[in-house]
Formats: structure tokens, sequence, C-alpha cells
């Protein structure tokens, strides 16, 4: 279409429209939730298991969704499940603001998880690994600056706003703002470049398209890169190493995530006594040092061997949780944001990237669907773990268990090998 070219490669566009879905999914919801968590314990009186358990159930239900989401995203492309994930995301709000028994806020918090995958990640990673091969990293890290931003600027508004208007109208407002935002945002998507005139990373157009095989039909696409990228088959990405020991890895990574994004305000608060105010500085501090980290994670994930990267990332996680674990004043707790702010992400762009690297573009979202189906697993359990052992136990022994499962990953990501390498042999 004419009026798509611009000056500037549309891809990039692309990467913007991510960057806004990311900050506001992660900025609402997945750092967001946590302020909701400590004024409805001491509202209902709900144990931390409980609460936990709601994270735990929806991950359940997402883990099971995310093959299905990504088969949609390749069939309907990437405007039609964003669009509908804001509108799920905003009902979820709008029924979180109502919540008044254990069954309706599980019920909210399944629509908000399901709303937010679908609104902010899913199709919007696999629309800018659509638009880029050559600068692939570097777009997912720019894109990925988005969860770091949405922590930023929505910690601070969320504390000030259950402070002092109550988190049940904290959570309307929050869906009124989706609602605004769905649909300036889903008319600009575009999933596929080709029929906008375009190729990956703005090439030169190549009017070739081979086919070849690899254990069966595979698609080839040429680019100028001279190096022809594969895409893999569903089954194909299923059945090599590199994608188990990737997932399992990933999981690993987000067993340790989930934990602090759920249950690190509600730490702060109960064990160490900061103020909701601080502990909102805290989040900022991490997510700020997130999304330091994304273009870092872009420039050490197009210099290096990614899986290597993400195995050093691994120990930081590890480290950084230990820290929070062990902490008595505010120094450690600062430098804990740091190192884990960092780790994630350098990690997360890289982590993206590679699935693009390894399995292709053509069945990405679905293969990535799987995957995010196995990662869902650590998700499950961190929030749930730590909730557990904090009722019965405490916070720190939680923290610690899940830091050295989480530090196992490094050996995971030294193992994996790129299964492109075996297809001319």
């Amino acid at each position: 279409m004419k009026f798509l070219r611009l000056r500037i490669f549309y891809g990039w566009i692309v990467v913007m429209i991510g960057v806004v879905c990311m900050a506001v999914s992660s900025g609402l919801f997945f750092h967001g939730f946590a302020f909701y968590v400590e004024p409805m314990r001491r509202q209902f009186g709900w144990s931390r298991a409980s609460l936990s358990g709601a994270y735990s159930v929806s991950q359940i239900a997402r883990g099971i969704f995310a093959p299905i989401e990504g088969f949609l995203i390749e069939r309907v492309g990437a405007r039609w499940v964003t669009f509908i994930g804001f509108m799920l995301f905003a009902t979820g709000f709008g029924i979180l603001g109502i919540v008044d028994n254990i069954t309706t806020f599980y019920i909210a918090f399944l629509v908000l998880s399901f709303g937010s995958g679908m609104a902010g990640h899913s199709a919007a990673i696999a629309s800018i690994n659509n638009w880029f091969r050559r600068y692939r990293v570097r777009a997912i890290s720019i894109a990925m600056m988005g969860l770091g931003l949405g922590g930023i600027i929505f910690s601070p508004i969320l504390a000030i706003a259950i402070a002092n208007f109550g988190w049940e109208m904290t959570a309307w407002a929050s869906g009124i703002l989706l609602v605004m935002i769905a649909i300036p945002i889903t008319l600009l998507i575009r999933f596929h470049p080709e029929p906008y005139g375009y190729l990956p990373d703005n090439a030169p157009a190549v009017m070739t398209r081979d086919t070849t095989s690899y254990k069966s039909e595979v698609t080839v696409t040429k680019v100028d890169t001279g190096k022809p990228e594969y895409d893999f088959t569903v089954n194909e990405a299923l059945r090599s190493s590199a994608f188990w020991l990737m997932s399992i890895g990933h999981g690993l990574a987000m067993l340790l995530i989930s934990t602090i994004t759920f249950h690190q305000v509600a730490y702060l608060e109960a064990d160490l006594n900061f103020s909701t105010t601080s502990a909102a500085t805290i989040v900022m501090i991490t997510t700020g040092f997130n999304m330091v980290g994304q273009p870092i994670g872009g420039l050490l994930g197009d210099r290096y061997p990614k899986q290597y990267v993400i195995a050093v990332t691994m120990i930081g996680h590890c480290v950084a949780l230990l820290l929070l674990a062990t902490a008595t004043q505010f120094p450690q707790v600062l430098a804990a944001a740091i190192i884990q702010g960092l780790s994630w992400g350098i990690r997360g762009p890289v982590l993206m990237a590679i699935r693009g690297d390894f399995f292709g573009r053509a069945h990405f979202p679905i293969i990535m669907g799987f995957s995010q189906g196995i990662m869902m697993i650590g998700m499950i359990i961190g929030p749930l773990l730590a909730g557990y052992m904090a009722d019965h136990y405490s916070y720190g022994t939680g923290f610690v268990i899940i830091a050295l499962t989480t530090g196992s990953g490094f050996f995971l990501f030294l193992f994996i090998r790129n299964p492109q390498l075996s297809v001319y042999r």
C-alpha cells in the first residue's frame, strides 16, 4: 500500500507499537498488580497463598491457551488478537473493581492475565519477528524497553491512586484507559512486511523463493544476507533439543521473575517495613535498569552467541534474589534491584530473538506459544511457592530456594545448539 511507503521503515513503527503495548501491559498488570495485593489482603483477610493461587491458576490457563493464541496470531493476524486482548484486559479491571470474594478475584485475575498477554506481548513479538531478521535482537530489545517503561510510569501512579482513591476506583480507571488506547494502537499494527512492499530489515526485494527439506518440508525465504533462513515446522521444532532446553530455561527465569513481580512489594512492606512509596521506588529502579538492560542485550546478542549471554543473566537473577532474601537495609535492596533489572533487561530480548534465529518466521507464533506453555510452569510455581513459604516460614526462605533453582538454568543454556546449523549437513 502506497500510504505505508514512509521515509522510515515501517518495521520500526511496529516496534514502537510494541513499546506502547508492553508498557501498558507490564505497567498496569505485570508490575502494577503487586500494589493491589496488600490492600486487598488487609481488607478481606485473605492469605498470601490464596492471593498467589490466583496467579498460578491464571498461568495454568495461559499455558494451555498459549499454543492456541499462537495459532490465532498466525491465522487471523496480530491486529485482531491485540484488539481482543485489550478488550479482555479492560474487562478484567472492570471485574476487579467489584471484587468482594475470592472467587470473583480469581475470575478477574484470569481475565486480566489473558488480556494482558494477548494485548502486550505475544502478538507484538510475533510481528517484530516477521519484520526483522538481521536486526531482530535490536528491534525486540527496543520493544521490550516498554516493559521497564511501564513500571517506571505506572508504579508511582498506581501507588498514589490506590492510597488516595482506593484500589476499586484505580482498577476502573485502568480499564477506561485501556479502552481509549486499544483502537488507535490496533489500527497501526501490520503483521507481515511483504503485503506492503517490504522485506525484513527493509532489504532489497529478491524474486526467488525456494523449497528444500530438513526431515520434512521446510520453506526458505531468501533475503540479502546471502544466508537462507529455514522456517521449521512446529513438529520439527518440538523434536529439537534446542526447543526444550530453551523453554525449560525460560521457565526457570520466569519462576523468579513472577515471584518478585507478585511478592516483592508485599515483602518490602511486611518484612522490611518499607512504606508503599519506598516499595514503589524499588519497583521503579528495577524496571528502570530493566530498560537500561534492553539495548545492552541488543548489542550483546548481535555480537556474542545468544545462549551464552542468556546463561550469564541467569546467574545475575540468582544473585539478585539472594541479595533481596538476605537484605536488612536499603542499600542491599537497591543492589538487588539494580542487578535484577539489568539481568532481566539483557535476557529478555535475547531470549525472544533466539527463537526466531533458531526456527525462522513462518511458524514462529505457534512455536512461541508451545514454548510459552512450558515456560508458564515456572510462572505457576514461583508465586505459589513464595506465598506458601511466607505464610508458614518466611519470604526469605522461599526466595533462596527459588534463586538457586533459577541459577541452575545457567547450565541449560550452555548446552543449546542452533538447529539451523544442522540443515545443510
